[in-house]
């Protein structure tokens, strides 16, 4: 009966059940599965459900601006309770623009010089934006803006605020092919370029300040539809484009209130003697460093094959294609300067640069990763949706990556990235159900992530090390940059903490736990389990008896031990062995004796539980 009850529960829930468990062993398969219950979060929830959530930084550690369909929410998560408070809704000034309340807000900055917010939303016909003020919310300023925001609100549409610039990529029209890079406001002249041939979509928008900032520099991520047609061509293919701040535009007679240093690049990801590429970017995320050039690029991309991957560029990369490569399609003498060069005056600049940057914008170089590398980070069963990084030092003093990827079931995953090799350190699950992720944020100083579905907006502590166990080896093994153990427990990390965020290595632990056993006495002839939980999914878990292995049953975090009638050949030490890297541990033993007394829980019970214990461990999959 319980061979065949077994059985069963393979087939209908996807069960393991062997003599010992190695979950899902690969560096690519996360560590640790952490919910919301096993580490402190904090939500605030957004009133209504909206399609879109734009987040922004707000003026204090722990604080940000949340803007959906209608309302612009400022959070406070220091409040243990969950204040929040609306500062812009539909009795402002800006209402009489729009005849309802029927919006949702698709932009959100803030402006002269962090004093104000600058919102933009739309009623999927106009688009119109506002300067706020921080405190009130009240509008100063409002008005129409073709091309600054998006008309429809399912456009993505990245946009970034420099000194009193706005650099903007809406579509001039809904659903067309009106889309470009715009400079809006400032003291230098607005930029309209002309209309793009081809369908694109951007991706994201980022500044690269130099120290003589004639030679700052935007660059834009984004896919455009490939030219090529052949069918076994990519659908898309991902660019990275660049314009000069300093840019003016040509003079009167050619290219005025145009690019005139508008160039682009393709992007490569791939493993090119396996013929493995990746084409289509998803997202972007930029860790800064002390030298510009140093600077890193973390991009996101999907294939046609369901895969992930992360590729990872230096901004050194980016400027040595546009500032080197060979002009695609141009046989002749390159002018000079060299067309793309970051100059006073643009105006200025010779026929023959402006049209060679009109007519041969693309660079025949492609640019490729970090010395030539292959993706750091593939994953063949995780569809990821957003990239976020950040830099931590160890309690040594050294610094490491920390990638965050959000997946399309509301969850996280946290990876360690080092010397070019990745491990998924753990999967957190914000949300008790599952969702799309609308949006992310992350507070590099406090190390916190937010991260928001359409209804609400989770803190997540990305120091919340409790959730890895309590011993020091469960610290040391997480291999967490973020967590130490302080001598009594798993710690946000201090210079004097244990830690080996390298290798992980658990005999770094002076200190062995004592494991007690605990006593059971059990009804004869009725059914127990013994539950052992699985604290590591890279481990390997195996049940003894006595000494000798026996089957057991897993679940999402749990290994179990079936009993089907206790009788005296039932009683004894039960323990469960936890190995990995080479390390073993006994998790948790029992000690089990026979109570000859009245009846207790009936198999047919037990086995009831556990199919309910099984189902609600089982999470959706990635969407």
């Amino acid at each position: 009966m319980i061979i065949a009850f077994w059985l069963i529960f393979e087939v209908a829930f996807h069960l393991d059940v062997a003599d010992g468990h190695d979950h899902h062993h690969h560096h690519h398969h996360p560590r640790v599965i952490i919910t919301e219950k096993d580490c402190a979060v904090r939500k605030h929830t957004l009133q209504g459900t909206h399609s879109r959530v734009e987040l922004l930084q707000g003026p204090r550690h722990r604080t940000l601006y949340a803007g959906g369909g209608g309302r612009l929410f400022y959070l406070d998560f220091r409040e243990h309770d969950g204040k929040e408070m609306p500062v812009f809704n539909c009795s402002n000034s800006c209402s009489r623009n729009i005849s309802s309340c029927d919006y949702d807000i698709t932009l959100l900055h803030e402006c002269k010089n962090g004093s104000a917010l600058f919102i933009c939303r739309t009623d999927r016909t106009t688009p119109v934006c506002c300067s706020a003020s921080r405190e009130t919310g009240f509008c100063d300023e409002c008005h129409p803006e073709k091309a600054v925001a998006p008309v429809s609100v399912h456009e993505r549409a990245p946009s970034l605020y420099v000194g009193e610039e706005l650099y903007t990529t809406a579509n001039m029209v809904n659903g067309g092919n009106h889309v470009g890079i715009r400079r809006h406001y400032g003291h230098r002249v607005s930029i309209w370029p002309s209309d793009n041939v081809t369908e694109q979509n951007y991706v994201a928008l980022v500044a690269s300040p130099r120290p003589n900032k004639i030679q700052d520099r935007i660059y834009a991520f984004l896919v455009q539809r490939n030219a090529d047609q052949h069918r076994e061509a990519d659908l898309w293919v991902s660019l990275v484009t660049q314009v000069c701040q300093a840019d003016l535009g040509g003079p009167k007679s050619f290219l005025q209130r145009s690019w005139t240093s508008h160039l682009s690049a393709l992007l490569s990801c791939g493993i090119a003697e396996k013929k493995l590429y990746f084409n289509q970017l998803l997202d972007v995320a930029v860790l800064e460093q002390d030298i510009w050039k140093d600077s890193m690029v973390y991009a996101l991309f999907s294939n046609g094959w369901g895969m992930t991957a992360v590729c990872v560029f230096t901004m050194g990369d980016i400027d040595y294609v546009f500032t080197n490569s060979p002009f695609k399609g141009y046989m002749g003498t390159v002018p000079h300067p060299r067309p793309g060069t970051c100059v006073e005056d643009s105006t200025k600049l010779p026929q023959d640069v402006l049209r060679l940057v009109k007519d041969h914008p693309e660079m025949k170089d492609w640019v490729r990763p970090v010395n030539n590398s292959d993706p750091i980070f593939i994953s063949h069963h995780h569809q990821y949706k957003h990239i976020r990084v950040d830099r931590v030092n160890s309690s040594l003093g050294d610094s490491y990556h920390v990638i965050l990827l959000t997946l399309g079931s509301g969850r996280v995953h946290k990876v360690l990235e080092q010397d070019g090799h990745t491990f998924v350190i753990a999967e957190l699950r914000p949300f008790a159900y599952c969702c799309h992720i609308r949006n992310v944020l992350l507070q590099p100083h406090t190390k916190m992530l937010y991260v928001s579905s359409s209804s609400e907006v989770v803190e997540l502590d990305l120091r919340s090390c409790q959730a890895y166990g309590p011993r020091c080896e469960d610290c040391v093994m997480a291999r967490d940059p973020y967590c130490g153990w302080n001598g009594t427990h798993c710690a946000p990390v201090t210079s004097s903490a244990i830690q080996d965020v390298k290798h992980g290595n658990p005999q770094l632990c002076t200190q062995r736990e004592y494991v007690p056993s605990i006593p059971q006495k059990v009804k004869r002839h009725t059914a127990h389990f013994l539950s052992c939980p699985m604290l590591s999914t890279h481990a390997t878990y195996i049940w003894y008896h006595n000494g000798t292995k026996v089957e057991s049953l897993v679940t999402d975090s749990l290994c179990l031990l079936l009993i089907e009638a206790m009788d005296t050949s039932m009683a004894g030490t039960y323990r469960c062995n936890a190995s990995e890297m080479n390390y073993a541990k006994v998790i948790v033993e029992y000690k089990l004796s026979v109570e000859s007394k009245a009846q207790g829980l009936a198999p047919k019970y037990l086995l009831l539980y556990l199919l309910s214990l099984t189902l609600s461990s089982m999470l959706p999959q990635d969407l």
